[in-house]
Order: structure tokens, then sequence, then C-alpha cells
């Protein structure tokens, strides 16, 4: 092999070896970002009455083939769907200010799968989507019940369950609360 493409050779392999290590560290800094949220803001700047709340789910208790994506629980024919409009939103509002960013607390190691049972999204029609959580990420045992918020998942916080309770109809209330080992 000639000096020119020995030289040549040695750069490009230079250059590989410098994206595998830059890509690897921007990976650790991806999953330590934290969702931004702000209820308090993002109520203020926008139209209550343009918010909805629609919230997706299915009984965790029932046995899937597959672990479902949020589209594929969207899409089950045995979802069930309730949109709450901005009337009676509004009213309840403040329960979503409890989600605060003390209580997002990135898990350290991403689950293999999500496997949604649950999922709710607060969404402006001007705006589109403000707000999503999907309820589960597991996996890898490490961070069991963990909970997607904003695409990052999070660890698992009561207060994902507490801002949508009273909006679930008593028999989903039961099933998630036994799923959860939570009393009544």
């Amino acid at each position: 092999m000639s000096e020119k493409k020995y030289m040549i050779f040695r750069f490009v392999i230079l250059l590989l070896l410098t994206s595998t290590i830059l890509t690897g560290c921007g990976r650790d800094n991806m999953s330590a970002k934290k969702p931004s949220l702000n209820f308090s803001e993002l109520i203020e700047h926008k139209n209550i009455d343009d918010i909805s709340l629609t919230i997706y789910y299915i009984s965790p208790h029932i046995l899937t083939d597959i672990p479902l994506s949020v589209d594929n629980l969207i899409n089950s024919s045995g979802v069930n769907k309730i949109v709450i409009n901005s009337s009676d939103l509004e009213e309840h509002i403040d329960l979503f200010k409890k989600i605060s960013i003390e209580v997002l607390i990135p898990v350290k190691k991403k689950s293999s799968y999500v496997d949604v049972r649950l999922y709710y999204v607060l969404e402006s029609k001007k705006n589109g989507k403000l707000f999503d959580v999907a309820m589960w990420g597991g996996g890898d045992g490490s961070e069991e019940n963990s909970i997607i918020v904003n695409g990052i998942e999070v660890k698992g916080n009561d207060v994902f369950y507490d801002v949508i309770m009273q909006f679930l109809p008593e028999n989903a209330v039961k099933d998630l609360n036994s799923y959860l080992c939570r009393a009544e």
C-alpha cells in the first residue's frame, strides 16, 4: 500500500472513531433530559376554552400479543376513549398544576419497551398537543412502571394517575388501583 493510501486509510479510521465517541457521549446527555413543564404558564398563555383532555385506556389486566405503543392503543378496537371539553376541564385544571418539574425524574436507563395501557393528551385546537402522558415503560426491571411524559421516560409518580382519576369511570379506576396495588 502506498504511503498516500495508508494516510487516507488512517484518516478515515480516525473519523469513524471520533464520530462513534461523539455519538456515544451525546446519548448520555439525552437520557438525562428533563421535560420542560409549567402548567401555570401554559394555561395563562392559552385560552382555556381552546383546551381539551383526551384519555385512551384499556384494562391493564388484559393480555395482548405484543406490548402496545401509543398508536397501537389509540387504534385498538377495544380502547376506551374519553374527551373532556374545556368547560369540564376548567374546574379541575389545578390538578394538572400538581405535575411539576420536581416529579419529572428521568430514568437512568431507558426501558427496553413500552406497553401503553393508559394515554392522555392535553390539546389546544389552535396549537395542537400541549402535554401527553403514556403509561407504562418497563422491561429491564430497574424502572418498573416508568411513564413517558412528552416523549421522555420518567419515574412513575402517583400524581400522573391522580390528575385523571376523576375523569375515568368507576370500573377503570378499580382496574388501575388493583394493577398499581393501591387502596381504593
